[in-house]
């Protein structure tokens, strides 16, 4: 219960399709998986270089984490019709109970235009030695400016293996944008899906 109750005092009291937002640009989200629930609030240093921190909880162990969060661009392609890019990620923390030490490091690579979104995602977790690859392939049907509403339709694909098992999900996503706002949210009948994030 009082892991809970700092986790979302920290939600409430902050309130970005990419890990890097603009320069200076603050970043809060919330995630809430069938694997993860987490936490990140950071800023982005410069135009290739996030960090910040991340509170989570690994659903499986039912263990909690606080940990550093970083994101570096490590290569943009920017074009009149897409763009693409390729991130490193990376956390440095504690387990909040037994102090003891935790990493995460992944790629993220994503394409888009105004029309459709491909992103793959890998990340290596030592705390529970697990290896997760994430696939989401989306479209939006109806393309609107900045200050329009944005509505994505995304088919949602991940592969979590730990302790020798390989646990596979399939599920629907609905992205929703709104200015620097995004709500995500999905299931599939047995598990859900949440994402809450802004950018200031």
């Amino acid at each position: 219960m009082k892991k809970s109750i700092i986790l979302l005092t920290i939600f409430l009291s902050f309130l970005q399709a990419h890990p890097i937002v603009f320069k200076g640009g603050k970043v809060i989200w919330l995630i809430d998986s069938p694997n993860i629930t987490d936490i990140r609030f950071g800023k982005t240093f410069t135009k290739k270089f996030y960090s910040g921190i991340r509170v989570f909880n690994d659903k499986s162990s039912d263990q909690s984490y606080i940990a550093s969060n970083n994101n570096l661009l490590i290569k943009r392609w920017n074009h009149s019709s897409y763009q693409a890019n390729i991130y490193s990620l990376s956390s440095v923390g504690l387990n909040i109970d037994s102090e003891k030490s935790m990493y995460n490091i992944g790629l993220h690579a994503d394409w888009e235009n105004r029309r459709f979104m491909v992103m793959h995602m890998i990340e290596y977790s030592s705390f529970n030695e697990s290896t997760k690859n994430s696939i989401r392939l989306a479209f939006t049907p109806k393309i609107t400016d900045y200050k329009g509403t944005a509505v994505w339709l995304i088919a949602q694909y991940s592969n979590h293996s730990f302790d020798d098992k390989n646990n596979e999900i399939l599920m629907p996503v609905i992205r929703i944008l709104k200015r620097n706002y995004l709500l995500e949210f999905g299931g599939n009948g047995k598990e859900t899906f949440l994402t809450l994030m802004t950018h200031f």
